[in-house]
């Protein structure tokens, strides 16, 4: 009796795909060499508050995007919480000695915007996704500089303990809407791509 073939293989699930398809724009921010001078051993607080200056200029409008863009995502998503990081780093700017008139007045990242959703999706993954690497750097930055949230380094975390949860929950629901073919993998991916070279380019100065 012959066996029979095996069926087609399980698609590969869209968050598998776009850390596959975005690992080199992942990286190449990781080397950045901004954002590379966070794991120093000797960074400077000087360096630390002009990096979150820059930080702060690129999720303040990222995250005015996303809010408005609400209707593109599901309620389930809870994105009110997940857009918290604007406020986290105006705090921790002022816990570093930024008066309220100063941080209003940071350079902002431009060209911002979101049309489908898609792209709103494609910019979550990276805000999200970053969150998970601020716990690395916020352990780094206690040890160093002897920071923690309320005292300068708030944004890097800012979904704290349930950072792990709030990165699953949107996993599933994101690869829930994948495997039914409810959304443009490829468009995600490409929004994915467009939201890490932006970020690259505003941080080195760009």
């Amino acid at each position: 009796m012959l066996a029979e073939p095996p069926g087609d293989a399980a698609p590969q699930p869209l968050t598998a795909r776009l850390r596959l398809e975005t690992r080199d724009a992942h990286d190449k921010i990781e080397a950045n060499p901004q954002f590379a001078r966070l794991m120093a051993p000797d960074l400077t607080r000087e360096e630390y508050r002009a990096l979150l200056a820059r930080l702060f200029g690129h999720h303040a409008p990222a995250e005015a995007a996303l809010a408005e863009a609400m209707h593109l995502l599901p309620a389930a998503l809870a994105l009110p919480r997940r857009l918290s990081r604007t406020a986290l780093l105006a705090a921790d700017l002022a816990a570093l000695g930024f008066s309220p008139s100063r941080v209003e007045a940071l350079p902002r990242c431009v060209g911002i915007t979101i049309r489908n959703r898609e792209q709103a999706w494609g910019l979550l993954y990276v805000l999200e996704g970053s969150s998970l690497g601020g716990q690395v750097i916020a352990r780094h930055l206690a040890g160093l500089l002897e920071l923690g949230p309320g005292t300068g380094a708030g944004g890097l975390v800012p979904h704290g303990n349930e950072t792990g949860q709030l990165w699953r929950g949107f996993k599933s629901m994101l690869d829930a809407l994948g495997a039914i073919g409810g959304i443009d993998a490829d468009a995600v991916i490409d929004s994915a791509r467009l939201a890490f070279d932006r970020l690259d380019r505003w941080v080195a100065g760009g």
